[in-house]
């Protein structure tokens, strides 16, 4: 019995390092990546999905201006995530959530739920790591380590 308890947690372990379930990934500091959230703005729809003439257009210009915003009110944002909270400290001003892990749904992928009900989907980037911007969205905003 106490072998196959071993075995167990020997496996369980391995799996979860393999598959970077552990979240330590996501601890650290972080700072905003400019450069990929604009190109990630960029690419919500394909070529296909866009509507063509004027009103592809508009609406193109219209993500633009929106995504520059968006990523100016951000830029000097700094975000601190200990294994239980996340920190966020914008222009001297910092907002702290605990938070609780909701699930993994994949590899490198996190959902958290914050003290106030709020859930936030976390996702491992070559460069670093992006947050959803709304629940349901497909809008990210990416982050890389704090130089």
């Amino acid at each position: 019995m106490i072998r196959h308890a071993v075995l167990f947690l020997t496996v369980l372990s391995l799996v979860l390092f393999l598959s970077g379930c552990t979240g330590q990934w996501l601890e650290g500091t972080w700072e905003v990546d400019r450069e990929a959230t604009m190109e990630a703005f960029g690419g919500t729809r394909s070529e296909s999905e866009q509507p063509g003439g004027f009103l592809g257009d508009v609406i193109g210009g219209v993500q633009k201006g929106v995504s520059r915003i968006l990523v100016n009110q951000m830029e000097d944002t700094t975000i601190e995530i200990t294994a239980t909270e996340v920190r966020m400290t914008r222009g001297g001003t910092r907002i702290s959530h605990t938070y609780e892990v909701v699930e993994y749904p994949s590899a490198g992928t996190v959902l958290l739920r914050y003290a106030d009900g709020e859930e936030v989907t976390w996702n491992r980037t070559s460069a670093g790591i992006r947050r959803r911007l709304t629940p349901e969205g497909d809008i990210w905003i990416h982050y890389r380590r704090k130089r």
